[in-house]
């Protein structure tokens, strides 16, 4: 009786690992029963950086989703920053269990990565510039001969490069150093997600929308796991986004995130 009582308890461990992506423990020994999520935490309101009693804390809407696909498995959890170009490839090489960063559907990503259902469309692209500069551009040909910046391997990456004939791409890992050097004139005008260009002009008054439609709402965003899903990861994110599109959790992480935007650190 013994025997056998234990050897059901040891298959309840093994289980509980495989459960939960057996991120591998700091120092590269047993496995972990933690979800680890890789992020670039300067995209608000999905993923940044706030002081939380004199902390810095990665919070937004992704977070919150990852932090409920490991509760509702049972896991730990833990949130790890990375920059946004670098996040597929740390996460083949096992740096974190799945990826969620305000992401959407790319043939290139869906061959070395497998994704989740969808859990949040996005506004549309948005252009901005400083002030007083957004009447000078009426179309997309207006920025030949302008640099223009977007978050490099994003769609908007896409746009810059390919849809605006004649500008200089400016493409940098981090939307707030793209920011930044719009502020500071070292480029003309940034491609942002739509929500997130509504953040940052809301942070900075000297910033402005260019009044040019961008087209239909961006691909809805997903989670990504490692290729063949080898950690099995998958049906429980996909069981957890059906539950939180449906019975309003999002829209209450939305109106967090939107909230706690306004105490995103620089």
């Amino acid at each position: 009786m013994k025997k056998i009582i234990a050897l059901i308890l040891a298959m309840m461990m093994a289980l509980s690992l495989v459960a939960c992506g057996g991120s591998s423990d700091n120092n590269g020994g047993d496995k972990s029963t933690k979800i680890v999520m890789g992020t670039s935490a300067d995209y608000p309101p999905f993923e940044f950086h706030v002081l939380d009693n004199g902390q810095d804390k990665i919070v937004g809407i992704d977070v919150f989703l990852g932090e409920q696909v490991a509760k509702d498995m049972g896991c730990e959890f833990e949130v790890v920053h990375m920059d946004f170009d670098n996040l597929m490839t740390l996460m083949a090489q096992g740096n974190c269990d799945m990826v969620i960063a305000a992401m959407e559907y790319k043939d290139e990503r869906a061959a070395n990565a497998d994704c989740s259902d969808p859990y949040y469309a996005d506004l549309p692209p948005v252009i901005i510039t400083k002030k007083g500069n957004e009447g000078q551009y009426k179309s997309l040909a207006d920025f030949a001969g302008k640099t223009v910046g977007a978050q490099m391997a994003t769609t908007k990456a896409d746009v810059v490069t390919n849809d605006m004939t004649g500008a200089t791409p400016q493409l940098m890992s981090s939307v707030v150093d793209l920011v930044n050097n719009l502020v500071n004139d070292k480029c003309d005008a940034l491609v942002l997600d739509g929500a997130v260009a509504q953040k940052y002009l809301a942070a900075n008054p000297d910033l402005a929308a260019v009044a040019i439609d961008m087209g239909e709402a961006a691909e809805p965003y997903r989670v990504w796991v490692a290729k063949g899903d080898p950690k099995g990861l998958l049906p429980e994110i996909n069981k957890t986004i059906a539950k939180v599109t449906t019975d309003g959790t999002m829209e209450s992480w939305i109106e967090q995130a939107n909230e706690l935007s306004a105490q995103a650190l620089d």
